[in-house]
């Protein structure tokens, strides 16, 4: 990046690269992290009752950190250098082409149901439920 005509020297690649190690670093200790929340540490003849609300209802939060992890984030970091290279070049976001913006609707649309699902998790496990158990007494 700093032998592009007309750009002055950055550091931006080191700040890219130690928030992808850190990602990664969270990545690989997140899912155990969340394990030894969610389930108390068990032997192979313990039996685990968990009520259906709250099994919905983790599912609804994993669900979220999914499309967060695989279809917002990866979206987001496309955009990422973009803004960055625009706001050091001193350019307006009404220079940037319409069709990107465009591109970014689907972003938001899935940006809001993973913040729905994880936030409100408790009352869309209750409305699947109770759907569930309407559809079953037909």
């Amino acid at each position: 990046m700093n032998r592009q005509p007309g750009l002055g020297p950055t550091n931006i690649h080191y700040l890219i690269s130690g928030l992808t190690i850190l990602l990664a670093i969270f990545l690989w200790f997140f899912p155990m992290f969340v394990a030894h929340k969610l389930v108390p540490k068990t032997k192979f003849d313990n039996v685990l009752r968990v009520p259906a609300h709250e099994a919905v209802t983790v599912a609804c939060i994993i669900f979220a950190i999914g499309i967060f992890l695989f279809k917002v984030l990866p979206a987001v970091a496309f955009y990422i250098p973009l803004l960055v290279v625009m706001v050091r070049d001193n350019q307006t976001i009404a220079n940037y082409e319409e069709f990107h913006f465009m591109r970014v609707a689907p972003i938001v649309i899935q940006l809001a149901v993973a913040m729905l699902l994880a936030f409100k998790a408790h009352t869309v496990s209750r409305f699947l439920l109770i759907r569930e158990r309407a559809q079953r007494n037909e």
